[in-house]
């Protein structure tokens, strides 16, 4: 099938073009099975499909909303905690003083490379984008999907390839796994079952939802923050939840 709105192909249980996010299939009246509801608007930007799915779409500044590039900042400086412990413990035989000196070292080259490539970076990726960081949520009874429409994704691989290159840089192998790892998914599913925590940070507009190895980020606007909030958090019967 093809999209009106920009010609890209979608599949038929798509509900949004993964292209330009615009509203595909519900009109379609041969895609309603026997017994399935209309959709339904069950907050002011979220909607309920025939197929029991929540679906709505999320615009974010990227020039006003740092989560983005503080998340990564983040993720990086975690990746090189790992090889910075080690060579900690095995300086400990010069003294205790000295292997904390090497491992302030390591953490503050490696905090100070990351922030200069995300400073050249994250600009080049929000021009890229139009100023725009536009993602598709699907959420039912079980998980949440955040999706990012296919020209974004491609776009966003850019960031992808300079943490890859941090990695390299700082001789961090984490880091730069984490970096090919990010710029492959165009998609990520968190499972309510599997989550451990998650973290309610509503002036930023974002719910984090955070299984043992995974990591999400779900956005949601201020009309439609308080409905998917409340969602999750009673679907996550595992999880501990912390608001900033």
């Amino acid at each position: 099938m093809i999209c009106t709105q920009c010609g890209q192909k979608y599949s038929e249980d798509d509900r949004f073009c993964e292209n330009c996010g615009a509203p595909v299939g519900e009109a379609l009246p041969e895609r309603e099975t026997v017994g399935q509801q209309s959709n339904r608007q069950v907050s002011p930007g979220v909607v309920m499909g025939g197929d029991g799915i929540l679906r709505w779409v999320y615009e974010m500044n990227m020039w006003k909303n740092p989560t983005l590039v503080i998340t990564i900042w983040k993720v990086l400086l975690l990746a090189a905690l790992a090889p910075a412990l080690l060579v900690f413990f095995l300086s400990l035989g010069d003294g205790f003083g000295p292997a904390v000196l090497v491992f302030v070292k390591i953490m503050g080259m490696v905090a100070g490379i990351v922030t200069g490539l995300m400073l050249l970076a994250y600009p080049l990726v929000a021009i890229l984008n139009g100023g725009k960081y536009c993602v598709i949520f699907e959420m039912d009874d079980r998980q949440v999907r955040h999706i990012q429409m296919q020209k974004q994704f491609k776009k966003n691989q850019i960031l992808s390839m300079i943490v890859s290159l941090a990695g390299v840089m700082t001789g961090n192998i984490q880091a730069a796994a984490a970096g090919i790892l990010a710029g492959s998914k165009q998609s990520l599913v968190s499972s309510f079952e599997k989550v451990k925590s998650i973290v309610v940070d509503e002036k930023q507009h974002v719910i984090y939802v955070n299984e043992k190895l995974s990591h999400n980020q779900v956005y949601a606007d201020s009309d439609d923050f308080e409905f998917v909030r409340e969602y999750i958090i009673s679907r996550c019967k595992k999880a501990t939840t912390t608001c900033k």
